[in-house]
């Protein structure tokens, strides 16, 4: 081999390696929820919005502040306008004449400076507009819930998809060893064929059940990866098991649930508040709005485009004005009655939805503590079926190792032991479900 190739090998390999050693993420519920609150595209989105709100702000504060325009207008007449003088207007007896005043260039420059000195129903605008900012920051916070909600029920939904596959593998391997021992047995005429042919088809059910499950739990890490904001192409561990989540004790819950610290409470005051602002801001649109303005400007008149000669003979007339304009509605037809009134029936309507909403919260409530509880009855009676299925088989194997039971017995025990495996696994599930619904209603996420 040549020495540059050689060179190049050695520059490449680092990356190799790097590429063989890429770090596994490892994963807490905790910190796969704090990841998501850093990560997540749709909490991302909801930043921006909170961004163009700041921004909307400042663009309506700048309507108030001075206004400052430079203008250059440039007019080039190819016939100078007339005037028509009167007859008499110069002096007695004169006749009617048309005569042409100006030059055919000109050009006028001008600065000039507007301020709002007050316009009422702007200024109470201003303040809704920072209304509406709070609003995309709750918003924001809402939407942080929610990613935290779904984070949390994939990460169940991963751990359940996964310890089902993982059950079902150790059920395959405790299966082979009783099948390759049936096996010999009936090689050594003391079993059936038809015993080995049972073995034989509950153990390929079983590895076809676990191919499934495995998908499964691909799938459901890919969609925990989604909500988190993490790439779906990244390998990620999970470092909890469904038990870290089930509580010895029944938790316990009032029988009226707090629902105060529900964002969406604190979201509604705001869009309350914004609308009573509205009410006040289109009632201040019955005032007076003041505007004070200045401007200064040059006009030069010229037979051809020379403006930029400059002397006695290139005059520039200067001009320099100041004043302000009160402008004070009389009559609008109704509009802004109407206006005031439908504004006030939005405010009607935010109220009525709050309450609408405390009841959805209610509801929700009830139903995810009702669902806990019979959860846990299910659970607990699930641990004791447990209990006593894996007694059922491990008794079923002696007797048929011993050659007192059949192997008809033994694959019945076996179904019913794989049966309740599942059964406990989902009680499981329910129960930490239910409980995700009760934080989720209370608003303890």
């Amino acid at each position: 081999m040549k020495p540059r190739t050689i060179l190049f090998l050695l520059f490449l390999l680092p990356g190799f390696l790097r590429l063989e050693a890429q770090e596994v993420k490892t994963f807490t519920l905790a910190e796969a929820r704090t990841y998501a609150l850093t990560y997540s595209k749709d909490l991302a989105l909801k930043q921006i919005e909170v961004e163009q709100a700041r921004y909307k702000v400042k663009e309506s504060l700048a309507l108030l502040l001075p206004q400052v325009n430079a203008d250059l207008s440039y007019t080039r007449f190819g016939k100078i306008p007339a005037t028509i003088i009167p007859a008499n207007a110069l002096f007695p007896g004169s006749e009617e004449s048309v005569v042409q005043f100006g030059f055919p260039s000109n050009l006028d420059v001008s600065i000039n400076a507007t301020q709002t000195v007050f316009n009422g129903a702007f200024l109470v605008g201003l303040k809704a507009a920072e209304i509406f900012v709070n609003i995309s920051k709750q918003e924001k916070e809402v939407k942080s819930d929610e990613v935290i909600d779904l984070v949390t029920r994939s990460y169940y939904n991963a751990l359940v998809a996964r310890e089902s596959a993982d059950i079902v593998a150790g059920n395959i391997k405790n299966l082979e060893s009783l099948y390759n021992q049936t096996r010999q047995l009936f090689e050594a005429g003391l079993v059936e064929e038809i015993d080995v042919d049972r073995l034989e088809l509950s153990l390929s059910n079983l590895k076809i059940q676990v191919k499934t499950l495995k998908k499964n739990s691909e799938v459901a890490e890919i969609v925990l990866k989604y909500q988190m904001g993490l790439p779906l192409d990244e390998p990620i561990i999970l470092s909890e098991k469904i038990a870290d989540f089930m509580d010895e004790a029944p938790m316990l819950f009032s029988e009226k649930g707090d629902f105060g610290t529900r964002k969406e409470m604190r979201l509604m005051d705001l869009r309350e508040a914004i609308n009573e602002a509205n009410v006040k801001r289109l009632k201040f649109g019955y005032l007076p709005t003041i505007t004070a303005f200045a401007g200064v400007g040059s006009q030069a008149q010229r037979q051809s485009f020379n403006f930029f000669r400059f002397g006695d003979q290139y005059p520039w007339f200067n001009v320099r004005n100041t004043g302000f304009i009160i402008s004070i509605p009389i009559w609008d037809s109704f509009e802004k009655k109407a206006q005031i009134q439908s504004a006030r029936l939005d405010i009607e309507r935010i109220k009525l939805g709050r309450d609408l909403m405390v009841e959805g919260f209610k509801l929700e409530y009830e139903k995810a503590r009702t669902d806990y509880f019979n959860a846990m009855d299910e659970y607990r009676e699930a641990e004791k079926n447990m209990e006593l299925a894996n007694k059922i088989y491990r008794v079923a194997q002696i007797k048929y190792k011993e050659g007192v039971g059949s192997s008809l017995e033994l694959t019945d025990a076996e179904q019913q032991l794989y049966t309740t495996q599942a059964n406990l696994i989902n009680a499981a599930y329910k129960v930490i479900m239910a409980k995700a619904d009760i934080n989720k209603s209370l608003g303890n996420n």
